[in-house]
């Protein structure tokens, strides 16, 4: 696996605040924009709004990302991900029958040479779907665009991934957690290693969602690890949250 970060918007941090500040002044966008020049002024805002949740502003910067190596069973849980752009290798054009071609799960280190039996099954099959197509006239696209159907998710694959600071974000604190699959966890990890280096305010908030930085409590109720507070061991039932500021009971 290998994660690269390709491109991204120039000063994704001013760009939040920025758009925090435009909200509650006069000024111009372009005042705005000056103001969340101060660096001081800037980082302060910033983990103000990433720890409070004003996602709106998290919305400006985006960021792309060259994910290499993973199996189609991790991208399958990207994707799922909606608020995102993906463009990924296609096994129509590309030639999948490689035995490197497959992504094997440490949890199988010990299967006895199992997998690669059925890996080496599994691409001979191919090989020969490609050369019964070949006989009959296809190539290329057309052989293999049906000789895919037999690649199991185990199938490694390639994509581009542009998010907005929210989703990216987001996807950190869902897909960090214990309960997600070791692939998309490496994944994400890999992400926030990258982003440590021209991003680490960013990078910082790229955590599971059960940390202090985030919301700092599990809220899976009974699939938790438990590794963190529930919910409900820190957070008290509305009935006896007191009333806010300006709050005044109906007759």
């Amino acid at each position: 696996m290998k994660v690269t970060l390709l491109t991204h918007s120039p000063e994704p941090e001013r760009a939040v605040v920025a758009a925090a500040l435009l909200c509650y002044q006069k000024g111009s966008p372009e005042e705005a924009w000056r103001r969340a020049g101060n660096e001081k002024l800037r980082t302060r805002l910033f983990e103000e709004l990433v720890r409070q949740g004003h996602g709106s502003t998290l919305e400006h910067p985006s960021f792309t990302f060259g994910i290499e190596g993973i199996s189609r069973a991790c991208s399958h849980q990207l994707v799922r991900h909606r608020l995102a752009s993906y463009n990924q290798q296609s096994q129509r054009y590309v030639d999948v029958g490689d035995p490197d071609y497959f992504v094997k799960p440490d949890s199988l280190a010990d299967d006895g040479g199992r997998f690669e039996e059925v890996v080496g099954a599994t691409v001979s099959y191919y090989r020969a779907m490609i050369e019964q197509f070949a006989e009959k006239g296809k190539k290329g696209e057309q052989a293999q665009e049906d000789s895919r159907y037999i690649i199991p998710n185990a199938g490694k694959t390639n994509l581009i991934w542009t998010t907005n600071l929210r989703n990216l974000l987001h996807v950190a604190h869902v897909r960090m957690c214990s309960r997600a699959q070791w692939e998309i966890r490496q994944m994400l990890h890999e992400c926030r290693r990258v982003m440590e280096g021209p991003f680490p305010l960013i990078a910082k908030y790229m955590v599971v969602k059960c940390h202090p930085l985030s919301m700092g409590y599990c809220d899976e109720e009974f699939r938790s690890c438990r590794f963190r507070p529930l919910r409900e061991d820190v957070v008290p039932s509305d009935e006896n949250c007191p009333p806010g500021p300006g709050y005044r009971e109906e007759v």
